[in-house]
Order: structure tokens, then C-alpha cells, then sequence
């Protein structure tokens, strides 16, 4: 994998943490300096040779540093007045505490030990920097909430969780088998086993609500890998493009009765309805009449006011 493009500024601060780095490290591997940097054999080589000719004023032997790695391993010598780490910035010292703060907040409650040590580490950052030490990050999800699904996944429990659909915009409170955690498109979601829908469900982990451990029995394997998928058929009106789009039909289909398929009803009711009269739901009758009873509501709304 190619590395990212170094800048001026990043390569500089580089150099200032290789110093007491290889101070603290005498010996160390070169290729195994490149990796701890995150840097190319080559450019490590450069850095290094970067550094042959630094020192203090006068810039003889005497005041350049002495650096060895022609063997493959490196060692510093007459670098004392940089043998100790540089100084935070303070946007470095804003994400380390900022990172604390997320910690502090995790943290379960019976580990007071690790909250002490962090709130330790936020006093001494803030008194080094001019970064107060009541800086917070407030994260999406509560840290509480995560370390319950994350203890639920490590011991195999139960979940009941209180859940704001998007498609339906109602909140539900379901029982679930947690499977596992997955980052998709910047969110973060729960894959798990439904016991109300009988199926494997994902819940994107920012809107649940609540969250407790309970037990629940155990869903067939069988039963989790049916996901059924719900026919359906449409005729098209008008807004022929947006009806292609949307239920993701060839040209050749319009103009006559369409049979597909989706995993959701609730998406075939709203997308039916999102079409404002370019598209007709034929079948299922059930889901027809459901959008047919949304529509009048809507409609009623308008005549009330």
C-alpha cells in the first residue's frame, strides 16, 4: 500500500520524535523503525541521513549528531539536547483529551481504578498545555449504551432494546441476540437475531434509545437465514425516470403490470407513497389497503385545517 503524501510539517515533526526515539530505542531494526513510523525503508533511510547533519551551531563533529544504520540497525549518539519527546501542540493535546474524555465516559462503573488513571492523565495533559481540562467530546451513542452491547456480545446475552425506526418513525422496544458490530458508510450498526421478526435485523447504533441485558430463548439457524422477501407488483402512471430509479426497473418493464421484490415492506409502502400517484401498488392487497388508508389520512389532515 502506497504511503500518503508527507508534507514539509509532517516530516519535520517526524525527525524532532525520531531523535528520542532511537535514544530510548539503541539497536533498533530499521525496518522495524519504518514501520513504527509508518514510513517507507527508503524514507527512513533519508530521514536518518537528514538527521547525520544536524546539531548544535558550529556544525562540526564535534556538535553534529553520530547515527549508524549501515548494518540495518540504528543507534544515536551526541543527541542529548533532543533525548527527551517534544512538546504536545495544542490541537495534539485536544485530541488526547478529547479521546480521555470518550474513555472516561465507557468506562463501566464498577472500574473506578481505570477512571482515576484517565482523569490523572487529563490534569497532568491540561496543566502542560493551555487546553483546560474541562474540554468534553459528547459522542453519538453513550458510552454506557455501547459497553452493554459490547458485554452482550462477549457473553452471548440477550438485549431488549427501545429502537426509533427511520422507515416507520415510530419507536419500538424489541428483544434481540447481538451478532456483531459493523461500520458501514460512517455508521456504526448491530447485527442481530430479531425474536419479533424471526430474522436477522441491523439497528444503526445511534438510534437506540435504551438498552438492557435479559434472556431470551434461542433463535433456529434455520430461521435466521430466512429472510423472506415480499412480492410485489406495480404499474407505473407517470414520472416514468423516478419510477425506474426508485424500484430499480429496466425502460422495457413500463407500460405494463411489474412483479419484484423487496426484503421490507414498510420501503414498499413509503416508496408507493413517495411516487405521489407516478407508481400503483396492485398487490399484495393487505399492503394496497395500508397505503391506501396512509393516503386518506393525509389527505383528511389537509380537509381538517
Amino acid at each position: 500500500m502506497p504511503k500518503a503524501t508527507q508534507t514539509p510539517l509532517g516530516r519535520t515533526a517526524r525527525l524532532l520524535d525520531l531523535v528520542p526515539y532511537l535514544a530510548s530505542h539503541q539497536g533498533i531494526e530499521l525496518l522495524t523503525l519504518a514501520k513504527e513510523f509508518d514510513v517507507s525503508q527508503n524514507q527512513m533511510v533519508a530521514d536518518l541521513t537528514t538527521l547525520w547533519m544536524c546539531g548544535l551551531p558550529g556544525y562540526t563533529p564535534l556538535e553534529l549528531m553520530e547515527l549508524s544504520f549501515e548494518s540495518g540497525f540504528v543507534t544515536i549518539h551526541n543527541a542529548e539536547t533532543l533525548a527527551h519527546p517534544r512538546t504536545l501542540s495544542d490541537e495534539e493535546s485536544i485530541a488526547l483529551l478529547l479521546g480521555l474524555d470518550l474513555v472516561i465516559e465507557s468506562l463501566p462503573n464498577d472500574r473506578k481504578d481505570l477512571k482515576e488513571i484517565a482523569l490523572d492523565l487529563v490534569a497532568r495533559l491540561s496543566a502542560r498545555s493551555s487546553v483546560p481540562a474541562k474540554l468534553s467530546a459528547i459522542p453519538v451513542t453513550p458510552g454506557s449504551l455501547r459497553a452493554t452491547i459490547q458485554s452482550a456480545l462477549q457473553t452471548k446475552s440477550a438485549l431488549e432494546i427501545v429502537y426509533h425506526s427511520s422507515y416507520s418513525d415510530i419507536l419500538s422496544t424489541r428483544v434481540v441476540t447481538p451478532i456483531e458490530l459493523r461500520d458501514d458508510n460512517g455508521f456504526e450498526y448491530l447485527w442481530a437475531a430479531c425474536q419479533s421478526a424471526r430474522a436477522r435485523r441491523s439497528f444503526r447504533v445511534d438510534r437506540i434509545q435504551s438498552v438492557v441485558l435479559t434472556t431470551v430463548e434461542e433463535i433456529p439457524t434455520e430461521v435466521l437465514h430466512n429472510n423472506r422477501k415480499i412480492e410485489y407488483t406495480i404499474l407505473a402512471h407517470s414520472r416514468e425516470r423516478e419510477v425506474m430509479e426508485r424500484f430499480a426497473l429496466e425502460p422495457d418493464a413500463l407500460g405494463a403490470a411489474i412483479e419484484t421484490s423487496s426484503y421490507s415492506r414498510e420501503w414498499i409502502r413509503r416508496s408507493i407513497l413517495a411516487s405521489s400517484g407516478g407508481a400503483e401498488l396492485v398487490a399484495p392487497g393487505d399492503i394496497r389497503s395500508e397505503i391506501q388508508r396512509a393516503a386518506q389520512s393525509i389527505l383528511d389532515r389537509y380537509t381538517s385545517q
